[in-house]
């Protein structure tokens, strides 16, 4: 993969080169002096930058994670099912966080990322390996926070976007918040929608040319493929009597999705379509009493969500039946109770209790098939973290878990940083912890197919990894490598039966092993501004289970859909106002099969994903106005993220946003 290498030297001359500019001006030598926080001793908390952020976003979270971060997104095609994985994990081993409540779905065991708008979001936070067991257990890949956050110092603001775009695509977000140093609130509404109807060229299926024996591929437009998705997100925060902070956070939204069918259809135009609508809705309530060495808060929270999912066949004189409609309702109740106390600046003690509820009852009128189930989880969580001397500390966390009538064992955490070089911000930084996850209720009890014999997952995750952080005048640079290995057992995938039917069961073992290189650097030049942003990742991840069971072709070979090399590369120069950004997502190829079969049916291959967008600021008296025109997949790559869906060719977006 020369190309990554390409990136990183790319991003070291020119840092080089930046400081010798004849413009630069020599500053005397200054001594800089830091300490490591104390707290999250030897986690990797990789925060998404706020600029990646304000350029994505009226897109999702899949589609920014995708190009700018180290997690994988699998995407079934725009406004469809993504999902994300760190490190050669699962899509079910990644937590999800708002405001600290977990958002996974009860009944699926994980998180739509295409259904979730940045708009809404003020943080995003990834913890990849180890560090997700400080917000909970489950995470063996890793965990994302997402955070709304109050604005203390706002008055008054007014904010918001509108784009439109290929295939009849509109995005509309609007954002209010006002109040002052006692009392905010934020109001955000959104509304997006699109045909979504993209031509495309379909491979799997093709005449040949009676005179030259050559294939000839239909071009095809991706049809029921439309969808739309509104909502609010509605937020207060209340500081009284100097010591308590209250905040409320409600989020309601609507999601209507036509799901096309697959890519090797070749029935009648009017069966098998398929539509899914899902309403959710989520609320956390969080207090907090702040006192002279310590911390006491209270966190709520309530998710509610309804889906239907239908398909449909038309019968001739007799319009459309369905072959399948499935009413599915869920619910989660979430609470923690959490105490910290800091003492001299150089001891930090947490511990906490959590009380999660949830409940799915889920019911196909066709097949007369479903279940209705619930569960109850109890955790207890204790930390102790030390700054020793003045450049080293260490966190020591232990975690315990009931779900139901289940004891999970004990989950132990050890981390540590070491700050080598004060002046150039030099880090060392190391990991190790045990982990579970225990199946979702679809996993034990869906009909037909549920296994309630599975065993939780059990995985140890460790990594360490160095940073660098230099600053200057005019340059500013920061690197990193992160070498991990993580050891599941019981890995629990979905495998046909002898009864015709999909079953999840557990593979014994899997390895997942690799690392991950990333450099960011912000230079100027006259009065030029440039910001590069490169990501590496080699990720290894394999079957080591038995091959009495799994066969010899499938134990040593690559889990499905994860790839090998992917690479991330941002470039941006601002002028007068005036920006100019390249985005680059690459991939190695991927197998769809335990075996890794070189069929090109069963092979995805590489692909190198460009996109260019270019904007001009225009400052007001009282904010600011940003015209952008997004090109996205710009030399037009033909390319899948998973067998049988197409994904668009060329396309683009004009995008107006303001603030006021």
């Amino acid at each position: 993969m020369k190309a990554f290498v390409l990136f990183f030297g790319l991003l070291l001359t020119i840092s080089l080169k930046a400081q010798m500019l004849p413009d630069t001006v020599s500053i005397p030598e200054v001594e800089v002096h830091a300490k490591i926080n104390v707290s999250g001793a030897g986690l990797e908390n990789n925060p998404v930058d706020s600029l990646v952020m304000m350029r994505e976003a009226e897109t999702s979270l899949s589609d920014l994670l995708a190009a700018h971060t180290s997690v994988f997104i699998k995407s079934e095609g725009r406004g469809a099912l993504a999902t994300a994985s760190f490190r050669g994990t699962d899509a079910s081993h990644t937590q999800v966080y708002w405001n600290g409540m977990n958002i996974q779905s009860p009944m699926l065991g994980q998180v739509d990322f295409s259904q979730i708008p940045v708009f809404l979001m003020d943080k995003i936070v990834l913890h990849p390996g180890a560090g997700s067991v400080v917000d909970g257990s489950g995470g063996l890949g890793g965990s994302i926070d997402l955070e709304s956050r109050p604005d203390w110092t706002q008055k008054l603001q007014i904010n918001g976007l509108a784009a439109f775009g290929s295939y009849r695509t509109f995005n509309n977000f609007l954002g209010i918040k006002a109040g002052n140093k006692h009392f905010q609130t934020s109001t955000r509404l959104y509304y997006n929608r699109s045909k979504n109807d993209f031509p495309f060229y379909n491979k799997n299926v093709a005449d040949i040319d009676p005179k030259t024996g050559e294939y000839i591929y239909p071009l095809q437009r991706n049809r029921y493929a439309n969808y739309l998705l509104d909502g609010l997100l509605q937020e207060f925060a209340f500081r009284f009597r100097k010591r308590y902070l209250l905040q409320i956070n409600y989020w309601f939204q609507n999601s209507k999705r036509a799901l096309p069918r697959l890519n090797t259809y070749e029935g009648d135009d009017h069966a098998n379509i398929s539509q899914q609508n899902q309403q959710t809705h989520r609320a956390t309530l969080q207090l907090t009493r702040f006192e002279k060495y310590g911390r006491l808060s209270l966190n709520m929270g309530l998710q509610a969500e309804e889906m239907k999912y239908w398909v449909q066949n038309q019968i001739s004189g007799r319009g459309y039946y369905n072959a399948v409609y499935s009413h599915s309702k869920t619910l989660g109740s979430y609470n923690k109770l959490e105490y910290s106390y800091k003492w001299r600046e150089k001891t930090l003690l947490k511990v906490a209790y959590r009380f999660n509820f949830e409940h799915v009852d889920t019911y196909d009128s066709v097949s007369n098939t479903g279940y209705d189930r619930f569960r109850r989880r109890h955790a207890l969580f204790a930390s102790w973290q030390q700054y020793m001397g003045s450049r080293f500390s260490t966190m020591v966390l232990v975690r315990k878990e009931w779900i139901n009538d289940f004891s999970l064992p004990l989950i132990p955490y050890f981390g540590f940083t070491w700050l080598l070089e004060a002046k150039t911000g030099l880090k060392l930084h190391g990991n190790i912890s045990q982990n579970y996850r225990y199946p979702a209720l679809n996993d034990l009890y869906w009909q037909p197919g549920g296994n309630p014999g599975l065993k939780p997952e059990e995985g140890v995750s460790s990594e360490i990894g160095i940073r660098l952080q230099p600053k200057g005048k005019r340059v500013t640079l920061t690197t990193g490598l992160n070498i991990f290995y993580n050891d599941i057992t019981n890995w629990i995938i979905w495998t046909p039966s002898p009864l015709g039917y999909w079953s999840p069961e557990n593979i014994r073992h899997v390895v997942a092993r690799g690392f991950e290189l990333k450099a960011n650097l912000i230079f100027s030049v006259h009065k030029f501004r440039f910001f590069l942003k490169a990501g590496y990742a080699f990720t290894k991840s394999t079957n080591e289970g038995n091959a009495d069971k799994w066969g010899e072709a499938s134990v040593g070979k690559q889990i499905p859909y994860v790839p090998v090399h992917s690479g991330n590369f941002m470039g941006e120069v601002r002028w007068k106002g005036i920006y100019l950004t390249w985005v680059n997502t690459s991939y190695s190829e991927r197998f769809t099969t335990s075996s890794n079969d070189l069929n090109l049916r069963d092979r995805l291959y590489p692909y190198f994903m460009n996109d260019l967008y270019a904007g001009k600021k225009f400052p007001l008296k009282k904010g600011s106005l940003s015209l952008q025109l997004k090109i996205y997949n710009l030399f037009n790559e033909t390319y899948r993220s998973v067998l049988g869906r197409p994904m668009p060719g060329r396309n683009y977006l004009l995008m107006l946003t303001f603030k006021l």
